[in-house]
């Protein structure tokens, strides 16, 4: 059963009678297309400009679309996208019956919008100081002497006021630009000429105006002409004009994601219930946490409230400093045999559940001994589904499997799952008896190893994931990043050969995570990582594999696939916002092998 074609993508522009303003549009159209290989991308404009949106939806229904997103390349949303958008897309359901038109949201308040005017904002107050009056050069500025006008559009609406607001006050917060006030170009309050005066009693004496437009044209000219017209009356005051936002690769990914939200949902948090959704400098951590409902804290009142506070303190600054065994170091554990051959070795794996839904479709795979391999993909790409085929957990329909030299299936299951380590996500789902310590015995005890051995191995295991003082505890009385250590190494007492993890840095705290990160960096052995962790994946594993649709899209070093933030996003993953992939020297030697969904991988080096 073939997979069905993503959504065509209907890029939406206001229109302009500047013809700069079309050849931005297209430039940011052609980047969209760069990142959505294999998915019919259009353009079309509200007004003033061809071709106009609906011959555009019209062009995409005639080349076979089914299924239409239309994104609105529009910052924020006011009457065109409230009135407009919904009445397009109207027409287009009256004319094409059969074909399903959705309207994404506008760009709106995004870091990527963020990260965008502030590199024009810091472009401008850190320039070569050639403003409108000829005033200081910046680098003879304090930060404090420096402000930002952000300019836009302007609307009787006021959601679209309050969000330019709201972005202005964001780009002030702990990014070293000085006031940030916003302005309107026209039918809202205050203008240009209002906001700069008031950054210049507030004592700025470099200032720099950011449109804050997508495209160029006539309304970008006035305001930097207004700019230029009050700076003139000035004499201690510099002004800077920035150039506007542009046709940008981060904006352009942005338009991939509103059509990806319309497509699958939107996975925004609700704002009622969360501190943050938006990283602010300062304050990263917060990020999505819960929003607390009770009053705040309040220092503790009284001797003996402040003695309980202080004895309380104490405990936690020992227990801090307590040294904590293991956390990845092999030893006591026996080593790992390598063979001539890999690891792992799959060839034209396929698997087709029994409601027809097919999650593999020919992969090929080859793992060498002590590799590390992040197996990365969006839900339903078939991670699982081949992690599981591993182990010989389900049945396969065709392809071939190969464990550390043996045939995966038949009479080889028992040695095979001897020497594959699978650690699910859950780890629940692998602690079942009342000690840890019982519980990592499990594993050597089937193997019918002497009680002496058996005692060894617990010990060297719980050793390296750092429980050796929690060996006697009940698996329901440890925190989550403990229960998942000690699943960890119930499997490493068997002294697999092959370690698979799915999603191991799952609901982990930034603790347990590290700590996750320095045991699996400290093992001797083959390990497949699957996850969604893209910086995890980037921490742990030199080489990732990208699955989507069934097949490998996409094999070659963590660092290249990670910089490529395109691809990325053509194959259902985002980059976490912030995320810096370093440069790798030995990248080059490695070489990124990528093909299409639906085309046959190339096995020549299998």
């Amino acid at each position: 059963m073939a997979p069905l074609p993503p959504p065509a993508l209907l890029v939406i522009g206001h229109g302009s009678r500047d013809p700069r303003a079309g050849a931005e549009l297209e430039r940011l159209v052609a980047m969209v297309r760069g990142l959505l290989p294999g998915t019919a991308v259009g353009a079309g404009c509200l007004e003033l400009a061809e071709p106009h949106i609906d011959a555009a939806l019209d062009e995409l229904v005639a080349g076979g679309a089914t299924d239409i997103v239309a994104v609105p390349v529009v910052l924020f949303g006011a009457g065109h996208l409230k009135d407009d958008g919904p009445a397009v897309l109207g027409r287009a359901r009256r004319r094409h019956p059969g074909v399903r038109f959705r309207l994404a949201r506008d760009l709106g308040i995004h870091p990527a919008v963020l990260a965008v005017a502030e590199e024009r904002a810091r472009s401008a107050l850190t320039g070569p100081g050639q403003g409108s009056t000829g005033a200081a050069p910046a680098g003879e500025h304090e930060a404090d002497e420096a402000a930002v006008v952000l300019v836009g559009r302007g609307s009787t609406d006021p959601d679209a006021c309050a969000d330019l607001v709201k972005l202005a006050r964001l780009l002030e917060d702990g990014r070293g630009l000085g006031s940030v006030v916003a302005a309107f170009a026209g039918m809202s309050r205050p203008d240009v000429d209002g906001a700069l005066e008031r950054c210049r009693r507030l004592g700025a004496r470099r200032i720099a105006v950011v449109p804050l437009f997508l495209f160029g044209g006539v309304l970008v000219d006035k305001v930097g002409e207004r700019a230029q017209r009050w700076a003139a009356a000035q004499n201690d005051v510099e002004v800077e004009v920035a150039d506007h936002l542009g046709p940008d690769l981060r904006l352009a990914e942005l338009v991939v994601e509103r059509h990806r939200e319309a497509s699958s949902g939107d996975v925004r948090m609700n704002c009622d219930l969360c501190v943050y959704r938006v990283r602010l400098p300062g304050f990263e951590e917060k990020v999505g946490t819960p929003l607390s409902l009770s009053p705040p804290e309040r220092a503790a009142r009284g001797w003996r409230a402040r003695r309980a506070a202080n004895q309380s303190a104490e405990r936690a600054a020992a227990q801090r400093e307590r040294p904590r065994r293991g956390l990845g170091r092999r030893t006591g554990l026996a080593a790992v045999p390598h063979g001539s051959g890999p690891a792992v070795r799959v060839a034209g794996l396929a698997h087709t559940f029994p409601d027809g839904t097919r999650a593999l479709a020919g992969v090929d795979l080859v793992v060498e001994p002590s590799e590390r391999v992040a197996i990365l993909g969006p839900n339903g790409s078939g991670k699982t589904t081949l992690a599981l085929h591993l182990i010989g957990a389900l049945d396969r329909q065709a392809g071939a499997v190969t464990v550390a030299g043996l045939d995966v299936g038949g009479a080889t299951l028992p040695e095979v799952r001897r020497r594959v380590g699978f650690v699910f996500q859950d780890p629940d789902d692998q602690l079942l008896l009342p000690t840890v310590a019982a519980d990592v015995a499990f594993g050597p005890s089937n193997l019918g190893l002497p009680d002496a051995d058996i005692t060894a191995r617990v010990r060297a295991a719980l050793d390296v994931v750092g429980l050796t003082d929690l060996a006697d505890r009940a698996p329901q009385h440890l925190s989550l990043g403990e229960r998942r250590r000690a699943a960890l190494a119930g499997v490493l007492a068997v002294d697999p050969e092959v370690l698979v993890l799915d999603e191991p840095s799952a609901n982990l705290d930034p603790r347990s995570r590290r700590d996750l990160v320095e045991i699996v960096r400290g093992l001797d052995v083959t390990t497949l990582v699957v996850t969604h962790d893209l910086s995890l994946a980037l921490e742990l594993c030199p080489r990732a594999v990208v699955l989507d649709n069934g097949v490998v899209a996409a094999d070659g070093p963590t660092r290249l696939l990670l910089a490529n933030p395109g691809l990325m996003a053509a194959h259902g993953l985002d980059l976490p916002y912030g995320l810096v992939v370093p440069a790798d020297p030995t990248a080059s030697a490695s070489p990124l092998r990528t093909h299409r969904a639906g085309e046959a991988p190339d096995r020549s080096d299998h």
